[in-house]
C-alpha cells in the first residue's frame, strides 16, 4: 500500500496536488467517485467534446492521477471507449483528530482507505504541541512512501472533551496559527469541526448514483449533525450549520443543561441517558440493565423515539436521499426499531428517507479528518 517517496520535498513538508484545469479536476472527480469511467461517459457528464476529453485524459495521465484500464463499451453510447481509473496511491491525505489530550492520526489514499495510523497523548493542548506532532507524523508517513497533499485537524467546535468549559478546537488552533503552519508545510492545512469531517467521510461510500443529499446524526455524549445537499457539505455562514441537538422531541422529557425540556439532547444523548440511569458508567451498562429493569427500558425507548422524531424533522426540512446514524446509535437502537419508527412517523409529513446505521471508532474519526482534506482538495480548495 505504499507509493514512491517524493524526493523533491522535505521530509516534513506537503507534496502539492497537481494544478489541474477545472475541467480536468471535474473529470478526475467523476472518475474517482465512480471507480472508473469510459471517456465517452465522462465527456457526456461534463458536456465536452471527445477531442477535449482526450486532452483531459492526457493531462490526468501526465499528472499520474489515472491509468487506462482498457477498452469497454460505453454505457450510454454503445461503443468501445478507453476507461480511465484513478491511481489510488498517487497522493495521500493526513487527518488528525483532537479529542481532549488524545490525538489520533490517519493517512488515507485516494479511495479513502487508511494506509497508516498513529496516536499520542499530549500533556497539554496547544497549537505548538499539535503542530510538532503533526510534523513528526508527516515525516514518518513520507518516509513510509506516502505523498501527503493536504492535512486536516478536526475536533469539536463546541467543547473538547476533558477541557475547561468553552474550549473548542478553534480556541486551541487559531486562524493565524493555521495559516502560519500551512505556509511552513508548503501546502494546505485545515482546521474543521469534527461533524463536517465525519460528513465528508460518510458521504463518500453512501451516496450512490442519482443520490445527492444526506443527513448524518452522530450519537455520543453530545449529538452532532452533518448535512449534504447537491453533494456539497452545508457548513453555514459561521461554520455552525446542523445544530439540531436541542430540537424538542418529547414534551414530557427531562430538562437539559440549557433549560430545555424534552429536547433531543435531554432524551437521546448518552450523557443524558447515563444521568437518568443512575450508577451507570457506559451505555453498554444501561442496555444490559434494560433487560431486567423496566424503568431503564423506558429511558432507552424514549431515546429511540427521540432519534426517530429528529429524523422526521430533518426529512421535512431537506428531504434527504438518506439519513445515516453514527456513533452509538446502532447500539442504542438494538431491539427498539418500533420505537424509532413511531417517533419518525409521528413527525414526518412526507416520504420517509432511507435510514442506515454505521459503527465508528477513534481511528475512524482520524479517517474522517483525512477524508475532509481529500474532500476539500477535490473541490479545488488550496488555502
Amino acid at each position: 500500500m505504499t507509493s514512491t517517496p517524493d524526493t523533491h520535498a522535505a521530509p516534513s513538508s506537503i507534496s502539492p496536488w497537481p494544478a489541474l484545469h477545472p475541467t480536468a479536476q471535474a473529470a478526475y472527480n467523476q472518475i474517482l467517485w465512480n471507480r472508473g469511467l469510459a471517456k465517452a461517459d465522462i465527456a457526456r457528464r461534463l458536456g465536452v467534446s471527445r477531442t477535449r476529453m482526450t486532452a483531459v485524459g492526457r493531462e490526468l495521465e501526465v499528472a499520474g492521477l489515472v491509468v487506462t484500464a482498457g477498452r469497454e463499451t460505453s454505457s450510454t453510447r454503445g461503443r468501445p471507449g478507453d476507461t480511465l481509473v484513478a491511481a489510488p496511491n498517487s497522493y495521500h491525505f493526513l487527518g488528525i483528530h483532537v479529542r481532549g489530550r488524545q490525538l489520533v492520526a490517519a493517512v488515507i489514499d485516494l479511495e479513502n482507505r487508511v494506509v497508516w495510523e498513529a496516536e499520542a497523548t499530549v500533556p497539554e493542548l496547544g497549537a505548538k504541541v499539535l503542530f510538532e506532532h503533526c510534523s513528526r507524523w508527516l515525516s514518518d508517513a513520507r518516509s513510509a512512501g506516502f505523498r501527503v497533499a493536504a492535512i486536516a485537524f478536526c475536533g469539536s467546535f463546541q467543547q473538547l472533551d476533558d477541557t475547561p468549559l468553552g474550549v473548542d478546537l478553534r480556541k486551541v488552533i487559531g486562524e493565524d496559527d493555521r495559516a502560519r503552519f500551512s505556509k511552513q508545510m508548503g501546502g494546505p492545512v485545515w482546521v474543521e469541526d469534527e461533524m463536517v469531517a465525519l460528513t465528508a467521510f460518510e458521504q463518500w461510500p453512501r451516496l450512490g448514483e442519482g443520490q445527492d443529499s444526506m443527513a448524518l446524526i452522530a450519537v455520543g455524549p453530545q449529538i452532532g449533525f452533518g448535512i449534504v445537499t447537491d453533494r456539497r457539505i452545508v457548513v453555514g455562514a459561521h461554520r455552525m450549520a446542523g445544530r439540531f441537538a436541542h430540537v424538542p422531541v418529547a414534551p414530557d422529557g427531562p430538562p437539559c443543561p440549557l433549560g430545555h425540556r424534552g429536547c433531543l439532547w435531554s432524551v437521546s444523548s448518552v450523557s443524558s441517558i447515563l444521568a437518568q440511569a443512575s450508577d451507570a458508567a457506559t451505555l453498554a451498562e444501561v442496555v444490559e440493565r434494560a433487560e431486567s429493569e423496566p424503568s431503564i427500558g423506558l429511558i432507552l425507548a424514549a431515546a429511540a423515539r427521540g432519534l426517530g422524531a429528529v429524523v422526521g424533522h430533518i426529512a421535512n426540512l431537506i428531504d434527504p436521499d438518506k439519513v445515516v446514524l453514527a456513533g452509538e446509535a446502532r447500539y442504542l437502537l438494538q431491539g427498539r426499531d418500533e420505537d424509532f419508527r413511531a417517533g419518525l412517523s409521528a413527525v414526518s409529513l412526507g416520504a420517509e428517507p432511507l435510514v442506515e446505521t454505521t459503527d465508528f471508532g477513534f481511528v475512524e474519526w482520524a479517517n474522517a479528518a483525512a477524508a475532509l482534506a481529500l474532500y476539500r482538495t477535490l473541490g479545488g480548495d488550496r488555502t
